[in-house]
């Protein structure tokens, strides 16, 4: 590596960890929610492109879905898949974010926005995967990942997401009692933008009063 090139990478690398460990008292300006409790609805309506792994080769997909979400701590999801050979499935679950709650009431959050948005939109899904292949086959659909936030305008439009994530379905009929078959388990690896719309909701009204007892 030359000396220019060893040069860039220490750049870079310092440019990142100024970006992430910000001092703390530039950082704590806020009150760790980034506007979640000033429009507590979210609509999060998202499309892309992923890969199901089919004996070992990857069959290309198109995906769509669309989560609603209340204070960004749980809702529910609809997702679509469509690929060549793979099928077609349609994902009905629920959204779980535990961390966002987590970390906030117990005051872990880094005071990093990036940082913050990143770890808190780690999520868990289980639902039922409908398989549209004329069967009217219903399989088991578990899936996670996360998101990384890219624009943030806090308004009704929340900002644009870049979301990554896994989802594994399996429609093996016994699947309970024997290994399942490998052609009625998919892995599915995707990477979708999102736009996220917020509506208010009113919940930072339902704190009861405080009163300073002097």
């Amino acid at each position: 590596m030359t000396r220019g090139a060893r040069l860039g990478v220490m750049v870079g690398a310092a440019l990142i960890l100024s970006t992430f460990c910000a001092p703390a008292r530039a950082q704590r300006t806020g009150d760790g929610l980034y506007g979640r409790w000033d429009r507590g609805l979210t609509l999060a309506l998202g499309a892309g492109a992923g890969a199901t792994w089919l004996d070992g080769n990857a069959d290309p997909n198109v995906v769509g879905e669309a989560r609603f979400l209340v204070a960004d701590a749980a809702g529910v999801a609809l997702s679509g898949r469509w690929g060549p050979d793979s099928g077609q499935h349609l994902f009905v679950g629920v959204d779980l974010r535990p961390l966002f709650p987590a970390l906030f009431f117990l005051y872990k959050q880094t005071w990093n926005e990036f940082a913050d948005l990143l770890l808190q939109s780690i999520f868990f899904e289980i639902g039922p995967a409908f398989l549209l292949d004329g069967d009217r086959s219903v399989g088991l659909g578990v899936g996670f990942g996360f998101g990384l936030p890219l624009y943030r305008p806090l308004t009704t439009v929340r900002g644009l997401w870049l979301r990554i994530a896994t989802r594994y379905v399996n429609a093996d009929p016994a699947y309970r009692n024997t290994q399942p078959t490998a052609d009625r388990t998919r892995w599915t690896l995707y990477a979708t933008f999102v736009v996220r719309l917020g509506f208010h909701s009113k919940l930072s009204r339902w704190e009861p009063p405080r009163y300073r007892h002097r």
